[in-house]
């Protein structure tokens, strides 16, 4: 009873006293994505999905004289967690599909102006490439042996782009299909899911934290199984660019902006307000 009356003065007491003043918001964190796919030397490839060595390295070259740092998602997260810090001029390159030019000519130019880029794994692909054990950098894709070595690579980080849900011919991506019932959904996207988590899992050491959404489609309930299953961010396709702030939801729509290799260098970066 004493114990009782002692606790009900103290809370009756700090009641009374002056809020603490909260402390000044901070201002987000303007961070533009770039998102590549596949790199050729073959010019008759090059397009919207597709650019050449020589682009991708004046890119790279284009950022780094203006100053700007490429940043990890590790980094992304643990700035958001409030353990970390940003670079001032910082930006992100991503690369989908895990396709073997990544390796063969990304790799080496990223290593060379010393930056860092992620790299989203369809596990499907990964496992069909170890089997044929074909590397081919003009079509192929990495093996999971491949991909363990990369992932010791500080210049390179993977993360997922669905196991086998990268396609438009029956299911558009990830997302749920006209009709179908939510309870098969859940269970469809889970199991996809859950293999590729096992594949990175038993080749990589460690689950990913990020999906990025095949061909950027998605709907509310992929978002929902996503973010449940302890995904920490969601790569969309959309282009704007983000907003990073201590709210962890700011990385559950993180936009991106698709790099063209026609596009102007000029023209390209000065959209996400680098210039």
């Amino acid at each position: 009873m004493i114990l009782r009356k002692i606790a009900a003065l103290c809370c009756a007491v700090f009641l009374l006293l002056p809020a603490a003043p909260h402390a000044a918001a901070e201002e987000p964190v303007e961070l533009p994505i770039i998102m590549y796919h596949h790199i050729s030397k073959l010019s008759e490839r090059l397009g919207d999905y597709v650019v050449s060595p020589e682009t991708f390295e004046n890119d790279l070259k284009y950022l780094s004289e203006l100053g700007y740092t490429s940043i990890s998602l590790r980094e992304l997260i643990d700035y958001v967690d409030g353990r970390g810090t940003l670079p001032e001029k910082a930006v992100m390159i991503t690369f989908d599909d895990g396709q073997r030019s990544f390796a063969e000519y990304a790799l080496p130019l990223l290593e060379k102006y010393d930056m860092c880029a992620v790299a989203a794994i369809v596990g499907k692909y990964a496992d069909d490439y170890t089997a044929s054990g074909d590397r081919n950098p003009y079509y192929a894709y990495m093996g999971w042996p491949e991909l363990a070595e990369l992932a010791n690579n500080p210049h390179v980080e993977l993360q997922a782009h669905s196991y086998d849900m990268h396609s438009l011919d029956y299911r558009k991506g990830c997302a749920m299909m006209k009709g179908e019932a939510a309870t098969d959904y859940e269970k469809v996207f889970s199991a996809d899911l859950t293999l590729l988590n096992q594949r990175f899992a038993e080749y990589i050491g460690e689950v990913p934290p990020a999906f990025a959404y095949p061909f950027g489609i998605r709907c509310p309930e992929c978002r929902e199984i996503l973010l449940s299953s302890g995904f920490r961010a969601l790569f969309t396709c959309d282009e704007h660019v983000n907003s990073i702030t201590h709210n962890p939801e700011c990385l559950h729509e993180l936009g991106r902006y698709n790099r063209p290799n026609s596009a102007n260098r000029y023209s390209f970066f000065s959209k996400m307000g680098i210039s």
